[in-house]
């Protein structure tokens, strides 16, 4: 008899889960162009904020199973492929941020179709969807399968960091049996060479990272979400020219005073840069060029001086060549 036990339970269970309608890992919304994946969040803390009293209470943090909500879609023309709004392939200069809702892991079908209905998936930034949301530190990798026009996009979350708690909270996903997104694109046949390359989305699902860990490969991008703000990567030279620019802008934009302030500083500014060329030429000149500059204008001012007061110096007729003395230096001879 206590053998059947724990079959029974499992029965029960699974009768239970199945009549609840819980959402599944992969949920398509669009055959071949868009899906939801629902991606296991393997010892994230589950942050919770009650309203039970009207009002919204400080975030704290719960030991439940949840997972990630990545919303992942196509382009019917292009292969642009876009996870939670944010366009991940290709990439023209880095790679974007990008948050990701926290629900619970036995979310129902149900509060899914409501999550997606709202619009919570397009701005997870900004909403909840139950639970908080996350900023993702991710590495993404693409490959070609061999002998086939096919290719293999993975998706791993590395890290989570979210600002919604009292103390900013920074978690790492480190677990090999942690979860990560696998999509299988197939190259649609194309009819005209004025058509453009474009992919569908074959197959969908999450698989364990296994053999693949963490390590990094040619061809693996990676995210560090604390690392990249709207103004870039921190501490690089663009990185502080943008967030100065954007510092400069919100300042003109405070009132009349401001610009006035940033007109007669620019002024101030220019005439200082002309004083520094006119009187700071001769500092930077070693002592033999401002000798001889010295030099040279002295004779210039003395040959100057000459011609003003009439005191052009006299020469002889010798000296201009007008009387000339003749000087034998040979014999001629004539018949």
């Amino acid at each position: 008899m206590k053998p059947l036990i724990p079959f029974l339970v499992a029965c029960f269970s699974l009768l239970y889960f199945t009549n609840a309608g819980i959402a599944p890992e992969i949920t398509t919304l669009e055959d071949g162009y868009n899906i939801i994946a629902k991606l296991p969040c393997l010892g994230c803390p589950f942050l919770f904020q009650d309203t039970s009293k009207g009002e919204d209470g400080p975030w704290t943090e719960r030991d439940d199973d949840n997972a990630l909500l990545l919303n992942i879609s196509l382009a019917y023309n292009s292969f642009a492929l876009t996870l939670n709004n944010r366009q991940i392939h290709p990439i023209y200069s880095r790679l974007p941020q990008i948050y990701a809702n926290q629900v619970l892991q036995d979310i129902s079908v149900d509060a899914l179709s409501t999550i997606v209905s709202s619009g919570q998936l397009e701005a997870s930034h900004e909403t909840n969807a139950g639970g908080g949301y996350f900023g993702l530190s991710y590495s993404q990798s693409l490959r070609h399968v061999q002998d086939s026009t096919a290719l293999v996009f993975q998706f791993d979350v590395i890290e989570l960091w979210s600002d919604l708690t009292p103390t900013p909270l920074r978690h790492r996903l480190e677990r090999l049996d942690q979860m990560m997104l696998e999509l299988l694109l197939l190259q649609k046949p194309v009819y005209s060479a004025l058509e453009p390359v474009s992919f569908e989305i074959i197959k969908a699902e999450l698989v364990r990272r296994g053999h693949y860990g963490l390590k990094s490969s040619s061809n693996q991008q990676i995210m560090n979400f604390l690392d990249w703000d709207t103004f870039g990567q921190k501490g690089t030279l663009t990185h502080w020219l943008a967030s100065w620019g954007s510092a400069m802008l919100d300042f003109l934009d405070s009132g009349i005073w401001a610009l006035f302030i940033t007109i007669f500083g620019v002024m101030v500014l220019f005439v200082v840069i002309c004083v520094l060329c006119i009187f700071g030429c001769s500092f930077w000149q070693d002592d033999y060029a401002q000798a001889q500059h010295g030099k040279a204008k002295r004779r210039k001012s003395k040959g100057k001086g000459d011609v003003e007061l009439g005191r052009m110096p006299f020469k002889s007729a010798e000296e201009l060549g007008l009387l000339g003395r003749g000087r034998v230096i040979g014999v001629g001879k004539s018949d």
